[in-house]
């Protein structure tokens, strides 16, 4: 794989455009909207792609943004791939906000976010960018949608914590917090807490391509924690109590030529790959639906991934513009 300066700009477009298309297409079928729990969607208007989603599955709100561009050199034609932050801003009614950090959970409770649990455009950039990341996604794909490579990457669990009893200050917010030397400061499930956001948009992807999963693996490797010592500098530390987890999800179109370059790539990335596989699973024949593939963190191979590829379901719209007023 090559970085390539002068093709990021195309990338990004065709980045963008690929991901806009899976939304309006199951934008005008209520039906699918509601299988997969799709609530809403915005776009974020900025200088990346970037997407609001919120799903019934998990409340508050997430972000998707298009971090980095690669094109890919693949046999005699072109793949693309966007690496991506996915990011969640909790509902302070949720479950999971308490494992949020305190200057998270201040800037969540402040006048800079609004009722659907995101930051308001005009304060948008004030929030830093080191804050509310849960996982990475990664799509490869080729321009014609015979092929795409899908991975989620994230803890099991996201950790902070700080070597010594310390106050630290956040000005943005007027806040102050003392903690506590070796207690945790963020304790956030970045996979499960991602995991339904990505299953999401399997189903989406299969219902636009009209391609389906071939193959499945699921891998972990040795994860790290944050430590914040006392000249307040943050530090990476290798730990074992937590495991970096990556599921990789290889869509293919049902020809056998399309489906060994799926293969081969797929062998390709992960054939020097040294981290424990949990599970692996080619589906050329067929699918298991509703399997529970890893005992360590919640992931479920949904038959939506499959089924919504030949799914009949019509637009429930009286024209294909997609307003509210042409809704019947």
């Amino acid at each position: 794989m090559k970085k390539t300066e002068d093709t990021k700009i195309d990338l990004q477009s065709l980045l963008r455009n690929k991901i806009d298309n899976m939304l309006i297409t199951t934008s005008w079928v209520g039906k699918v909207k509601e299988l997969i729990g799709l609530e809403a969607v915005s776009p974020v208007w900025g200088n990346k792609p970037a997407w609001y989603f919120w799903t019934s599955q998990i409340s508050g709100a997430y972000l998707i943004e298009l971090d980095e561009t690669i094109d890919e050199q693949w046999e005699s034609d072109h793949l693309a791939s966007g690496m991506f932050k996915v990011k969640h801003y909790p509902d302070t009614k949720g479950k999971v906000f308490a494992n949020f950090s305190f200057e998270e959970q201040a800037f969540v409770q402040s006048n800079l976010f609004d009722h659907t649990h995101t930051p308001k455009f005009e304060t948008k950039d004030r929030i830093p960018d080191s804050l509310f990341n849960v996982a990475a996604l990664e799509l490869t794909m080729d321009p014609k949608d015979n092929l795409a490579l899908f991975t989620f990457e994230a803890l099991d669990s996201m950790q902070i914590c700080y070597d010594q009893g310390m106050c630290e200050a956040y000005p943005q917010i007027n806040k102050e917090k003392h903690y506590i030397a070796g207690k945790k400061a963020r304790n956030v499930p970045g996979y499960d807490l991602g995991y339904p956001l990505f299953s999401s948009l399997l189903c989406l992807y299969s219902f636009y391509s009209r391609t389906k999963p071939v193959r499945v693996l699921l891998t972990r490797s040795p994860g790290f924690k944050y430590v914040c010592n006392s000249s307040k500098k943050t530090h990476c530390i290798d730990t074992d109590d937590t495991h970096i987890y990556s599921l990789n999800v290889l869509f293919s179109d049902n020809r056998e030529k399309t489906t060994a370059r799926g293969e081969k790539l797929f062998e390709q990335r992960f054939k020097e790959l040294e981290h424990e596989v949990v599970f692996d699973q080619k589906f050329i024949h067929g699918h298991l639906p509703n399997n529970h593939i890893s005992p360590f963190v919640n992931t479920v191979l949904d038959e939506k991934w499959w089924s919504l590829a030949t799914a009949d379901y019509k637009s429930e719209l009286a024209s294909t513009c997609g307003c509210e007023n042409c809704h019947h």
